[in-house]
């Protein structure tokens, strides 16, 4: 490796703070009240409503989701609505999850799409295949369910979808992947958080909320390249105002993980070694807190 690339950690937080977006207090409370309409039967030939639609609030979704319930009510669940359809051999089930926010709809389909290989004729961001449509559309999430897989039932599955749709307006464009530096930024590895439950499969800062998101906080994620077998992982979180951002820095130095070594402490921040052996930093420009993980390097804090 050449002497600029190992100096290139050294110098990153520095240069990522200086181009991140403007602090600014997040504007995300606002949901759009959205009245889903579900598709009707017969809107594909031969295929009819299998019973009433079903509704699930917070209070029962653990009845219908199995160990995934919490990361939904984290991002702000209000409602599910269930319907299943048939034609009397097959089944195919539609569920529209209607979130607090726009934001928390593409939170949750960020989180569940895996990598985004859009179907064909599904207005919409979309990702699926023959067993599973994933939709984000305003404050709304759509599965479009297909248990047995057989390739014959995307059609109909592209019909719900299209008529679900018809029914959700398009919502104010999510503007909080705009903290995220876009030098080196690899396109699909964007992500949102907002509690423990989805900073876990991230990375493990401490127990509990310990960046203080309160399921009302937004934070960014993206992963970088360093080069083309290295790379980072960038987690972003615009607090509304410095003294938020200061506290919420204080909180998370006190509660860090203990099986990372803290290295180098700054007013404003400090860098650690994990347990795995590699790198991180976590900082404070305004009221925006940065935290750098995965990093092959001992940053410096600047």
């Amino acid at each position: 490796m050449n002497n600029s690339m190992r100096l290139g950690p050294v110098v990153l937080l520095t240069i990522l703070l200086l181009s991140a977006a403007p602090a600014a207090a997040q504007d995300t409370s606002r949901a759009h009240a959205v009245s889903v309409t579900l598709p009707e039967g017969g809107c594909v030939p031969g295929w009819e409503q299998i019973g009433a639609a079903q509704c699930f609030s917070e209070k029962n979704l653990y009845g219908y989701i199995d160990g995934g319930a919490e990361l939904f009510l984290e991002f702000g669940f209000k409602e599910l609505l269930l319907q299943r359809y048939g034609d009397h051999e097959r089944e195919v089930a539609l569920e529209v999850y209607v979130m607090e926010n726009a934001a928390a709809a593409l939170g949750i389909y960020l989180l569940w799409c895996g990598r985004e290989t859009p179907v064909s004729g599904i207005g919409g961001r979309n990702s699926g295949d023959r067993y599973q449509i994933n939709i984000c559309r305003n404050n709304c999430y759509l599965l479009v369910n297909n248990f047995e897989g057989d390739s014959a039932f995307l059609p109909v599955m592209t019909v719900l979808a299209q008529q679900a749709l018809k029914s959700i307006p398009d919502g104010e464009p999510v503007t909080l992947f705009d903290y995220l530096p876009t030098e080196d930024l690899i396109a699909g590895t964007e992500r949102l958080i907002r509690g423990p439950y989805g900073l876990q499969p991230i990375f493990t800062l401490g127990e509990g909320d310990v960046l203080q998101l309160g399921g009302k906080i937004f934070a960014a994620v993206g992963d970088y390249r360093l080069t083309d077998s290295s790379r980072y992982t960038q987690i972003v979180v615009p607090y509304p105002g410095r003294p938020a951002a200061s506290t919420a820095l204080a909180y998370l130095e006190k509660h860090f993980d203990p099986y990372h070594t803290v290295l180098d402490r700054r007013d404003h921040g400090f860098s650690f070694q994990d347990f795995a052996g590699t790198f991180g930093s976590v900082a404070v420009r305004d009221s925006v807190l940065s935290i750098l993980i995965n990093l092959p390097q001992r940053p410096a804090i600047q």
